[in-house]
């Protein structure tokens, strides 16, 4: 574990070494990754968020992590450059300051938790994996719900 110096300008954040298991693919800077629980199961392995590991996102990816190779996750902390799903705003998509963030589907980017009852119920046992804080791109991103875009986020993966 690094936990990067606590200083006026800069926030704290927390990094972690995991090995990348995903397929046979790299793990790219600001791609989400989970806790490999059905295939390693060894706290070490992470893969892409997809079935039963969405409700165990480890963090961010801090640089390229090749296949088999290990590298730094961030765990907890502010980060300019998570990817995540805007939306048009329907009740379930919007990505918003404070607005909390998991994985209801398969996929490197994180989506706003679920706004509606229907969802909620739809999402339960889905981890909260941090909040957005302010959109890098609002205008292009809040137009296009299925398009993934740079978010500005507080990672809550500890």
């Amino acid at each position: 574990m690094e936990i990067q110096r606590l200083n006026r300008t800069d926030p704290e954040r927390i990094f972690m070494t995991f090995k990348n298991s995903y397929s046979t693919a790299s793990l790219t800077p600001g791609q989400w990754a989970a806790h490999d629980v059905t295939t390693d199961q060894d706290g070490v392995g992470i893969t892409k968020p997809a079935a039963r590991n969405r409700a165990h996102i480890a963090g961010v990816v801090n640089h390229t992590i090749a296949h088999n190779g290990y590298g730094l996750v961030q765990v907890w902390g502010f980060r300019a450059d998570a990817r995540c799903l805007g939306g048009t705003g329907d009740g379930t998509s919007k990505l918003s300051a404070g607005t909390p963030m998991h994985f209801n589907t398969s996929g490197f980017a994180a989506r706003a938790f679920a706004a509606t009852t229907g969802a909620v119920k739809a999402d339960y046992g889905h981890k909260v994996c941090g909040f957005a804080m302010v959109a890098a791109n609002t205008a292009a991103i809040a137009t296009q719900a299925g398009t993934s875009g740079e978010y500005k986020v507080m990672i809550t993966c500890l």
